[in-house]
């Protein structure tokens, strides 16, 4: 397989901005299309912080929630569908005139209600608000599948937390790993069946600051570098999470998307791709594109990968709104060159 996936966001400033861009520089290639998240959602799950620090049913101690003795936890409308709604219309209109490839679909991309707890909930109540969410957030997502088109539309669920948390950089306040499987397959139940199904294996990527991923900087230098400070050692956990969510989730799964590291540069970081064990109809993406070594550090990379995993995809680690606008047009130049490079060559 070929291609590159879009995780979502991008560093544009509308809605058709993000439409443009990618119909003119990522496509043909990227098929499934974000809104490129503008304005306050690229600030990812940030956007919840209302819903849970200002909650009733909740207290909020130090900058963190809990569950009150004797509460139901509950929340009020969790709304990601009226956002996608009205961004679908903008896609429509870019499809039909031609700004979109005519087989493009739209994408939606939802933090899981794991990824939400983390970043606003303390440890012991974790798993119970997180549930309380989901009731919250299923709702929403039956709102926006029953306006948007099943065969338009591909839902992404974002994974940063639950692959931090299999990495051992976060505590588990599941019953462990696959418990934490069993959940993110609830919510790929939710996906219509025409819809596509995908899934962002993601370590966080912020190059403007810090992240609850990043670790803290060892010196002077590091910290004015901006970044993440501590790297996963291989592919072995996107393995983990991969064939975890194989194994549980009931309906078909169309993509995995996979950050992986720029220093990924010897045989042993790329190995436990051979142990990936997904279903033959589900397509795998790589975050090889880097846009400090653009097309030739994917080439490297994706070779080394190609030892272990025969067909796969390509993309940046996270979103493109993670990028300054330096960084976009090194990551835009780098998909061109290497997609020409991987062209069949023409003979006559």
């Amino acid at each position: 397989m070929s291609g590159f996936y879009l995780t979502g966001s991008i560093n544009v400033p509308t809605v058709e901005d993000a439409f443009a861009l990618v119909g003119s520089r990522l496509q043909p290639g990227a098929t499934r299309v974000p809104d490129g998240e503008p304005g306050d959602r690229a600030n990812w799950v940030l956007t919840q912080s209302d819903l849970f620090l200002n909650n009733p049913t909740l207290e909020v101690v130090d900058g963190k929630v809990r569950t009150k003795p004797g509460t139901p936890v509950k929340f009020g409308d969790v709304d990601y569908h009226s956002t996608a709604v009205q961004s679908y219309a903008k896609f429509v209109v870019a499809r039909d005139n031609g700004v979109l490839a005519p087989e493009s679909r739209f994408l939606v991309s939802i933090p899981t209600p794991f990824n939400a707890a983390n970043f606003f909930v303390e440890f012991d109540s974790q798993a119970e608000v997180a549930l309380a969410y989901e009731q919250g957030l299923r709702e929403s997502v039956e709102a926006l599948q029953q306006q948007i088109p099943a065969q338009d539309l591909a839902i992404q669920w974002d994974l940063p937390i639950e692959l931090a948390t299999l990495e051992g950089w976060f505590p588990n306040p599941y019953a462990g790993p696959e418990a934490i499987f069993a959940a993110t397959a609830r919510l790929a139940d939710w996906v219509h069946d025409d819809a596509h199904l995908t899934f962002h294996l993601c370590y966080g990527d912020s190059k403007f600051g810090a992240s609850p991923f990043m670790g803290d900087p060892p010196d002077a230098e590091a910290a004015a570098r901006g970044g993440r400070h501590i790297l996963p050692r291989d592919a072995s956990t996107i393995v983990t999470l991969a064939n975890g969510l194989s194994r549980h989730v009931r309906r078909r799964i169309d993509a995995f998307q996979a950050a992986t590291v720029a220093a990924w540069n010897r045989r042993a970081h790329w190995r436990p791709l051979a142990e990936l064990a997904i279903e033959p109809d589900t397509e795998f993406y790589l975050g090889l594109l880097h846009a400090e070594d653009g097309a030739e550090g994917a080439r490297q990379r994706a070779a080394l990968a190609a030892e272990f995993l025969p067909e796969f995809g390509i993309s940046t680690e996270c979103g493109l709104g993670r990028h300054s606008a330096e960084q976009l047009e090194a990551v835009l130049v780098g998909w061109q060159d290497y997609a020409v490079s991987r062209q069949p060559a023409l003979t006559g």
